[in-house]
């Protein structure tokens, strides 16, 4: 089990400061400490969305499980949404030379099967993660040319 920074803790009771206002609810250190173990893999956007969303849909204080689900879901679709953008980039039509569209289908549907079981071989994790941090950036660039419009 891999260890956590005080930075990463920090930013977990960060997210469920605002949980616990949302719903008016405190937490104690232990349910804090137990909440976390639970928690501390999810990327932090992807918690803070959970929580920002899911204050929206309950009108009452979810539980862990709830929580989790909620991030589950959202990181499934932020792993869909790179998926479609690596294809978009013409990552599924490469190899020795350019692949067919018929074969560059096959490897987007071979990755949209591995990310639905939850199952991400090494290499697509590595150039997920790649295409992540352009998918991020493409997204604040698009962001900045809707306030351009405005």
């Amino acid at each position: 089990q891999r260890q956590m920074c005080i930075r990463d803790r920090l930013d977990f009771i960060s997210g469920m400061k605002k949980l616990s206002s949302f719903y008016l609810k405190e937490f104690t250190n232990e349910q804090l400490s137990l909440w976390y173990e639970m928690f501390e893999e999810i990327p932090e956007d992807i918690f803070n969305q959970a929580i920002k969303e899911i204050s929206k849909e309950n009108k009452y204080m979810p539980n862990a499980s709830l929580l989790y689900d909620k991030c589950s879901s959202l990181n499934k679709n932020n792993l869909m949404n790179i998926a479609n953008y690596m294809y978009q980039d013409g990552y599924f039509h490469r190899g020795v030379k350019r692949l067919s569209d018929e074969q560059a289908l096959r490897n987007f549907d071979k990755t949209v099967m591995w990310l639905e079981k939850g199952i991400i071989p090494s290499f697509l994790k590595e150039d997920m993660q790649e295409y992540m941090k352009k998918y991020k950036q493409s997204q604040i660039q698009n962001q900045e040319r809707l306030k351009i419009k405005c």
